[in-house]
């Protein structure tokens, strides 16, 4: 619904000229946010939210009844509202009001202020509310975002890093843990993409929040834990690689790779995706084995010697990526 008979432009002068009043606030954003259309009747949300001194109307007209302390404490948005002076009796009260409390019309959807409200709940971080995917993940953060809810912000980031989302879409988590700042998510993210060649991950329009700067230090981490992998050299007495041939083949003459050209095949594997997740790709183990000429018994053998073989070289090649810095300035 649009204030009739008044402009933006006039509340804010007037906002200017006279102390401002929640009535006004309230005005204000019913005239920048909701279109001047048909709309259906406004419905109740139900449990939990059927309780509280203030109702928060979503852009499809569910009304959410909460606590104006919980909202205060979790936003001080809401706190300044609510300090502002009270609305006094107008003639269109009925059109503000409903059960005798104050609405507050809002531009979030059902769905997401249904989240926003519940991460404001004293048990939110015991009762968890479920965040489906990233784009839940990005409304929700955003309207915890426009309403200051910082303390709501940080916990959000700190569940993005979840093997749903992280597993699913790498980028994304690395481009919103990055924008928000959020050092120990950001980190995670970012040894996650090493299981990739740095060219292989899509654009993400979560990437134009951040800078250039941070992007490029992503490349470079990269890249240092790619080159880091020569320090496997010193590795293989105590973590030899598992055989691609056996007896059968060299006594046939027909194993052509050294150990030292298995070993440099290794390295090379993992300076491009920096993880042992590239040691147990298909086309990497067949076409090694392919240049062992391995027979047919070394080849079906092969993907099971090195799944065992991975969970072993982990240790060393996490202790290289550890000790790399990511250079990513989080104070900003």
């Amino acid at each position: 619904m649009l204030v009739t008979g008044v402009t933006a432009g006039e509340l804010l002068s007037s906002s200017h000229q006279n102390p401002p009043t929640m009535d006004t606030c309230i005005a204000l954003h019913k005239y920048t946010s909701i279109e001047d259309e048909p709309r259906q009747m406004p419905v109740d949300a139900g449990a939990p939210f059927d309780r509280g001194d203030i109702i928060l109307r979503s852009a499809d007209n569910v009304d959410f009844r909460f606590h104006k302390l919980l909202l205060s404490l979790a936003s001080s948005f809401f706190s300044n509202m609510f300090s502002l002076p009270q609305p006094g009796s107008l003639d269109d009260a009925a059109d503000r009001t409903k059960y005798d409390l104050p609405i507050i019309p809002v531009t979030e959807n059902s769905v997401v202020l249904r989240k926003l409200l519940s991460f404001c709940s004293p048990v939110y971080d015991t009762d968890v509310p479920v965040l489906e995917d990233l784009d839940i993940v990005m409304s929700v953060l955003d309207a915890a975002d426009k309403y200051d809810m910082k303390r709501v912000g940080i916990f959000i980031v700190r569940m993005i890093t979840a093997p749903r989302f992280l597993e699913k879409e790498p980028m994304r988590v690395f481009a919103i843990a990055c924008r928000y700042r959020s050092e120990e998510e950001t980190l995670v993210a970012a040894r996650y993409m090493l299981r990739f060649a740095v060219w292989e991950p899509a654009y993400v329009s979560e990437l134009d929040f951040i800078s250039g700067s941070d992007f490029q230090r992503l490349v470079k981490f990269h890249a240092s834990c790619g080159q880091a992998m020569t320090q496997l050299a010193r590795h293989w007495s105590t973590y030899p690689l598992p055989s691609l041939d056996c007896k059968f083949c060299r006594k046939k003459g027909v194993s052509r790779l050294s150990v030292k050209e298995y070993q440099d095949s290794v390295i090379e594997a993992l300076r491009i995706r920096p993880s042992v997740e590239s040691l147990l790709n298909p086309e990497w183990i067949d076409s090694m084995v392919k240049r062992a000429g391995s027979c047919t018994g070394c080849r079906e053998r092969a993907p099971r010697l090195l799944a065992e073989y991975v969970k072993e070289i982990d240790f060393p090649i996490m202790a290289i990526i550890v000790g790399i810095p990511l250079e990513i300035d989080f104070r900003q």
